[in-house]
């Protein structure tokens, strides 16, 4: 085997480990960007979960209050009261309904984020795959020429191969 062909075949194979990391790495990033997604779908339900108790909580500490001023002020539960608690309801019913769509959008747009960063992560793999097998192939042309006892076609004329050189 001579220096060339050495050469051409370690350089082959250096082209082809190189893309095949990078494939390894496109992957792994792909994962890791899947992964920060999923955290924050978390936060987002998290960060709605609280939303939520804070406006029943407020709800609670206006009923609360009313009733409080009700009493010191020896007024009995009329429609007027029964009136202005059941609006507070329904405005927190609501709010928290609101809450509750948009945070379904939010975990939604960041789900489908993750997808699209793990495809676009395997679209990258696939690419470097296909770059490695590549020149695995550019190399084999490359040495097949270097490698001792091979026939190497003699150009014709445009009529088709005269014969080989041995």
């Amino acid at each position: 085997m001579g220096l060339q062909l050495a050469l051409a075949l370690a350089s082959t194979g250096i082209s082809a480990y190189g893309s095949m990391q990078s494939a390894k790495a496109a992957k792994a990033q792909g994962r890791l960007q899947a992964r920060q997604f999923a955290n924050q779908q978390k936060d987002i339900s998290f960060t709605a979960l609280q939303e939520h108790n804070k406006r029943l909580a407020n709800l609670k500490t206006f009923i609360n209050t009313n009733e409080a001023i009700l009493g010191t002020s020896g007024r009995a539960m009329d429609r007027s009261y029964e009136a202005i608690i059941k609006k507070a309801r329904m405005d927190a019913r609501t709010d928290t309904t609101r809450l509750r769509i948009d945070a379904a959008m939010k975990i939604g747009q960041a789900s489908l984020q993750g997808s699209m960063a793990m495809l676009q992560a395997q679209n990258r793999a696939n690419a470097y795959k296909l770059q490695a097998l590549g020149s695995i192939m550019s190399g084999a042309t490359k040495a097949y020429p270097l490698m001792p006892n091979s026939a190497m076609p003699i150009r014709g004329t445009g009529l088709g191969q005269v014969g080989y050189i041995t």
